[in-house]
């Protein structure tokens, strides 16, 4: 890692950081729904999914997205899509998506999910 890339690493919100560490965790696990296509199958199989949507996504691309459902809420806007990708192994990456409700709640108790309409009857 160069110095420019811990600087970069340094400059995101530690809520960020551990959000990111969430998702890697539930890319690992099998989890997670990773690209465009993927989030849409995840969604219209009903398992109302987190939406993870990178703050530098098109206008367009977050149309699209933010009109997906039914869905527990979206985090939107917290890393941009260079920092999902470097988390999760691509080279570019502007949205993904998890319904496992171990890691929906652990994003939830971390306060970064908007929209959200999770709550501990719907989790489990």
């Amino acid at each position: 890692m160069t110095a420019g890339e811990r600087a970069r690493r340094r400059a995101i919100d530690p809520r960020a950081e551990r959000a990111l560490g969430l998702l890697g965790l539930a890319r690992r696990a099998g989890r997670l729904a990773v690209g465009t296509t993927a989030v849409v199958q995840l969604v219209e199989r009903g398992d109302r999914p987190v939406v993870v949507i990178a703050a530098d996504a098109s206008g367009r691309q977050r149309a699209k997205l933010r009109r997906l459902a039914p869905v527990r809420g979206f985090v939107d806007g917290l890393f941009d899509r260079d920092d999902l990708a470097r988390q999760l192994g691509r080279r570019e990456l502007v949205v993904v998506a998890v319904a496992d409700p171990g890691f929906v709640r652990g994003l939830v108790e971390l306060g970064v999910v908007a929209d959200s309409r999770a709550d501990s009857a719907t989790l489990d």
